[in-house]
């Protein structure tokens, strides 16, 4: 979507988001021009099969001298008697040509609608298609505290949301078809009475005005049923991924019976919005009505009397009333459709803006690894709408060296590794590579470069081998993989399952304990053999004997390696290098683990807590 905002007049508006919708979907002219083309070409030869009962119905008395003031259709009975002489002009034959002629364009305007249905499906699941695909990079390219800050329950209801732009394209198909209908019958019915087709005429804006309060209300409940659909997703989200916490609390009754409020307001509303939508087909047949029994009256008390050769011909323009009231009713569907639709493309049209979406900027240079080492310059940093985390924070890490970065809960140890790995936007200047700012970077080259475990393991619904191997761009042996599972002391356990690195996990890796996730983990990270490692209390998990057998794993992975650890359990960083103390988002003290616990400062007092001799 442009990133400058519309300006001018709500129409352009308007425009300018419609047109990058359908540009997003794939829509091009050509498109358009055949989906609208095709309608058209339709309701032409809808109208003109109608037209053509007139002089048919004309033609019934056996009088067609009427022909000559026709010349179109004069021309046209010539023709076929020029090209099949053998026909004997008659009355009788030339009442055959009418029919054939009717009966053509009929079969012209079904072949046109047929046409226009099969490109409209097989158009319309490309461009499904595109704006699903749209919308998951768009989501893909959002900085991570969109996803902080944002229900996944609200994700997913953008993306069913995606469906509506479907709509649109409808709304726009049956809008060209409705208003080429209009215009046809419209101009035919000029041609049979201008007076009467005066009357038909005004009664489009009286219907308008009848409808419109009603639309207006349609419109106001969508928009709050938007808004309810959008919490309720919020609230099944919530309890589902958090269904632990709501049975250790024996929360299943009260929980239910919010979801069944909540869920009942929705229903209230939307039959509310059902009834008002019921409201306008009565409200239509009712003005059909009148006016069709007006015309009705009209033919018996004048036509009849002053004229009685007439009358095939009114019969004719009461079928062409009856067949176009319902075509006038579709704007106003058209427009209850819209008011139901709007809210949605409102919530898409929000997807497709730059506001609030956090982008992390990138550069354009490529990091090929460190050749010296890493610098943070004077950090400081606050979440989006938050209080400050880092304050100036500065202290170098070489290449190939360990540095652990230890402190109390909250003190800004994990902020300072999203930043490293750009999950978050740093300050220019403030993380340096061999004395390039991160930022200069392409994002890519730079993750490419690390390898990260997280305290919060991330595993995909998948097995794995699919866990262990995602992200990495090359094939992946089984020997490589029993190699790593080795190392990172899995391979006891992939043996002994019965599909071994083929077995699913579940969601998250529910069917994984902890310590097996954060195994998993480990062996991710050294199968990705980046040059720099980043364990964020990567063995917080695990037990003792294990953490141990890690440990070991680790010190092997790590030589030669730029590795930052960062730990609670301190007994995890005896080997590392320098070690940076902070708290509360400052640099309290760093230096090697003998002279932090020589000095007895914060450092000597965390060791101290934890009571390690």
């Amino acid at each position: 979507m442009d990133r400058a905002q519309a300006k001018g007049s709500p129409l352009a508006s308007r425009f300018i988001i419609v047109r990058n919708i359908f540009s997003l979907m794939g829509v091009r002219l050509f498109h358009g021009v055949v989906l609208t083309g095709l309608p058209l070409l339709t309701a032409s030869c809808q109208g003109i099969s109608v037209g053509l009962l007139i002089p048919l119905m004309k033609g019934m008395t056996g009088d067609f001298g009427f022909l000559q003031k026709v010349p179109v259709l004069n021309k046209a009975v010539s023709l076929f008697f020029a090209l099949f002489p053998a026909v004997t002009v008659s009355h009788q034959s030339t009442f055959v040509v009418l029919t054939g002629f009717v009966f053509i364009f009929i079969a012209l305007g079904l072949a046109m609608g047929y046409a226009n249905n099969v490109l409209t499906s097989y158009w319309y699941g490309r461009f499904q298609r595109n704006a699903s695909n749209y919308f998951f990079k768009r989501f893909l390219s959002f900085g991570k505290t969109f996803f902080d800050r944002t229900s996944y329950g609200y994700i997913t209801l953008i993306f069913r949301y995606s469906g509506s732009l479907m709509g649109l394209l409808n709304m726009s198909k049956e809008l060209v078809m409705s208003l080429s209908t209009l215009l046809i019958y419209l101009a035919i019915m000029v041609m049979v009475s201008k007076p009467l087709t005066c009357v038909v005429a005004l009664v489009i804006p009286v219907y308008y005005f009848l409808i419109r309060r009603l639309v207006k209300k349609i419109q106001d409940n969508a928009s709050q049923e938007n808004q309810q659909k959008i919490q309720l997703e919020k609230k099944v989200f919530n309890v589902l991924s958090c269904i632990p916490l709501v049975k250790a609390g024996s929360k299943e009754a009260s929980v239910y019976q919010e979801y069944v409020t909540a869920n009942e307001s929705l229903r209230k509303l939307d039959f509310k919005m059902a009834r008002l939508q019921a409201l306008v087909g009565p409200i239509q047949e009712l003005i059909y009505t009148v006016l069709l029994l007006g015309i009705v009256c009209f033919v018996v008390l004048v036509v009849t009397r002053e004229n009685p050769s007439k009358l095939p011909v009114f019969l004719v323009y009461f079928y062409m009333v009856k067949q176009l009231l319902p075509t006038i009713g579709t704007f106003n569907n058209l427009r209850s459709q819209w008011a139901r639709l709007k809210p949605l493309l409102a919530e898409l049209i929000k997807i497709m803006g730059d506001g609030e979406k956090f982008f992390i900027p990138e550069g354009d240079r490529i990091f090929t690894g460190l050749r010296d080492g890493l610098e943070f310059r004077g950090l400081s940093f606050s979440y989006a709408g938050g209080n400050k985390v880092l304050h100036g924070v500065s202290f170098r890490m070489e290449r190939g060296k360990r540095t652990a970065i230890v402190g109390a809960t909250g003190a800004g140890k994990t902020t300072l590794i999203n930043l490293l790995v750009r999950f978050y936007d740093s300050p220019a200047g403030s993380i340096l590579a061999d004395g390039v700012d991160i930022r200069e970077f392409t994002l890519k080259s730079l993750r490419e470069q690390v390898a990260l475990v997280s305290q919060d393991t991330f595993l995909f619904n998948d097995t794995l081998r699919a866990n262990l191997t995602f992200g990495l761009e090359r094939s992946i042996a089984d020997e490589e993989l029993d190699a790593v599972a080795q190392r990172a002391r899995i391979d006891v356990w992939i043996r002994s399952l019965p599909a071994g690195w083929d077995t699913e996990i579940g969601d998250h890796g529910v069917k994984l304990s902890g310590g097996e996730k954060q195994r998993l983990e480990i062996a991710r990270i050294l199968l990705k053999g980046s040059p720099i490692f980043i364990l964020d209390e990567a063995t917080s998990s695990l037990d003792s004997v294990t953490e141990c057998l890690i440990q070991e794993a680790m010190d092997e992975a790590a030589k030669g390696r730029t590795t930052i650890v960062i730990a609670h359990r301190l007994s995890t960083i005896r080997h590392a290098d320098k070690i940076v103390v902070l708290e509360a988002g400052r640099v309290a003290e760093e230096g090697t683990l003998e002279a932090l616990l020589a000095k007895q400062g914060r450092f000597f007092e965390l060791w101290s807590a934890q009571k390690f001799q």
